[in-house]
């Protein structure tokens, strides 16, 4: 019950954390104030609707190891995240959303240890758990790192968060593939962890995605906190 309800709170926290990068992004769009509220009160409805329809789904044992539930539910995430770039609306709202947001959001990703606490009480095999778990907490102990030498301007910023995105997806896919060979580490992928492989994983590896296609078509620069709430506008417009 205690690992539920902690999970519960952490993975609200992270929803409602990444809800208000989104939000940066919706107020950096032109046009109208009722075209903003739209996506304002639309986004936050479908963060809403996805983090409670997972953990009932998960509540339920809807999502089994032993069935193409989860990578049902993982890939179904991704497809959708990715239909959304086609929106040019959401291409903006993307590019509002200041780099080191993007970078430093990641840093959620230190909570993967959980699957290295799982290992040493011997609920997950170290051939799943240990990779998995060492992946999330160095991508989410450098991500701060990446997102302040991003903010400083440092010379290699874009090449270390470009070098850090590709880590933090690779460790993403890793780790999946592990837990489907593994049967999901020897069958410790139960409710509540179950909740990391099905809305976790894939938000992650989105977050990843949206941060990679600023710094490749460098459509990020690097601009100080206070200039961050104004660079959508300037993207938007161009």
């Amino acid at each position: 019950m205690t690992l539920i309800l902690l999970l519960t709170i952490i993975q609200s926290i992270a929803a409602t954390v990444y809800w208000i990068g989104l939000y940066v992004g919706i107020r950096a769009l032109p046009g109208k104030e009722s075209r903003r509220l739209r996506w304002i009160v639309g986004s936050a409805a479908v963060l809403v609707v996805w983090l409670v329809g997972v953990m009932l789904l998960a509540a339920n044992d809807v999502f089994r190891i032993d069935g193409p539930s989860i990578p049902v539910a993982l890939l179904t995430t991704l497809a959708a995240g990715y239909l959304l770039l086609l929106s040019r609306t959401f291409r903006a709202i993307i590019s509002g959303i200041p780099q080191h947001w993007l970078i430093g959001i990641q840093t959620f990703r230190i909570l993967g240890g959980v699957f290295l606490v799982r290992y040493f009480q011997g609920e997950l095999s170290g051939v799943f758990a240990i990779p998995a778990g060492v992946g999330d907490v160095l991508t989410g102990l450098f991500a701060p790192l990446v997102a302040y030498w991003w903010v400083a301007g440092k010379p290699y910023a874009r090449t270390a968060a470009i070098a850090w995105n590709l880590f933090g997806m690779a460790d993403l896919v890793n780790a999946v593939l592990l837990g489907a060979l593994t049967g999901g580490g020897g069958g410790g992928i139960v409710f509540p962890i179950v909740l990391i492989p099905t809305y976790a994983v894939p938000r992650a590896f989105l977050v990843h995605s949206y941060s990679l296609i600023g710094l490749l078509r460098k459509t990020s620069r690097h601009s100080a906190p206070a200039e961050s709430l104004h660079y959508g506008i300037e993207t938007a417009q161009t």
